[in-house]
């Protein structure tokens, strides 16, 4: 082995200055470097660590702090973190210009990592425990702490901390899935405890029913007791999808006949009975791949409105029609 490498126990604090660059001049970026090299290094005095296992690696927006074999205080870089987060907030307070106002995001990670000697002859890291804590980093939004899962694992079966995780999986580099786990607490006001952007969930909003998702709902309640009285079994069921969807076609066709032109195509010929008795001679298999076909590509986004294979609709479906569809509603004389 290389003897200028020397494995060491690692904890990494990965900083970063949020919207670095946005508005901001090539001075006013200088001087928060400035401002938070000198946060970094007030926060690592009070500490009272020994300089020779502190190592600080600059990033150009940011820096990581390494903490080399520290095993106490065990927490030690959560401490730091919030240190760093607490006196920023200070110092945002009573600065007047908005282009040095500014904001961190903290990544903490800890591994067994080497210890080398660069290219600058200066002491530096190499191994996965800092590359995972500059991708912890990058999930975080300003003001907020992340956590590896070598840290969360230790911290979480100390009292102190069994109550301060928020655990997330986020999806880095290749795929890779990365258990990350927020710190939270609402009574620090210079900590963000809301859910980071990355593991925010957006509710997609519903569209409003189509014309032929309304016709189908509105075919469904008007032939209600007929589609009870043939139901079960699952070649039943078939049947009933075919049946009620072509019925369905022929009911958005016949809106559209006008007295000029009254005829509209009709698929369902004869009764509803005669239709249904008429696809139940068809071989099953066929009926299932055509059953498949159109409920994956007509009515899935209906699911909610059903209590019954999408047959027999629910108080949700009924709702939507009369708020969505009014018109089908109303020409389907639906009570």
């Amino acid at each position: 082995m290389n003897k200028e490498v020397t494995t060491i126990d690692a904890k990494h604090i990965f900083i970063d200055i949020v919207n670095y660059t946005y508005n901001r001049s090539v001075e006013a970026q200088t001087e928060l470097i400035t401002v938070l090299n000198k946060i970094v290094n007030e926060t690592i005095d009070s500490i009272e660590l020994d300089s020779e296992n502190v190592l600080f690696i600059p990033t150009g927006d940011g820096m990581c702090i390494s903490l080399l074999n520290i095993l106490s205080p065990f927490d030690v870089h959560i401490q730091i973190g919030l240190m760093l987060l607490e006196k920023l907030e200070k110092h945002n307070i009573s600065q007047k210009d908005k282009m040095r106002i500014f904001t961190i995001r903290i990544g903490i990670n800890e591994n067994i990592d080497n210890l080398i000697i660069d290219i600058n002859n200066q002491r530096n890291i190499s191994g996965s425990g800092i590359n995972i804590a500059s991708r912890i980093e990058g999930l975080a939004d300003k003001s907020q702490i992340l956590v590896g899962n070598s840290v969360f694992e230790k911290l979480i079966q100390r009292e102190k901390y069994m109550q301060s995780f928020v655990s997330y999986t986020a999806k880095v580099k290749h795929g890779f899935p990365l258990k990350v786990h927020q710190y939270v607490n609402n009574n620090l006001s210079f900590l963000n405890s809301e859910t980071p952007s990355e593991f925010k969930v957006i509710p997609q909003k519903k569209k409003s029913l189509s014309e032929f998702e309304g016709y189908y709902i509105a075919n469904c309640i008007i032939n209600e007791d007929f589609i009870n009285s043939k139901l079960g079994n699952p070649t039943s069921s078939y049947s009933l999808h075919i049946l009620m969807y072509h019925n369905t076609l022929d009911m958005i066709e016949k809106s559209k006949a006008t007295k000029l032109n009254p005829n509209y195509t009709k698929r369902v010929k004869g009764t509803l009975d005669e239709y249904y008795e008429h696809l139940q001679t068809i071989n099953l298999w066929l009926l299932h791949d055509i059953r498949y076909k159109l409920v994956n590509d007509s009515l899935k986004e209906l699911n909610d409105c059903f209590v019954e294979k999408y047959l027999i609709l629910n108080e949700v479906g009924k709702t939507r029609l009369r708020k969505e569809q009014p018109e089908i509603y109303k020409i389907c004389e639906i009570e």
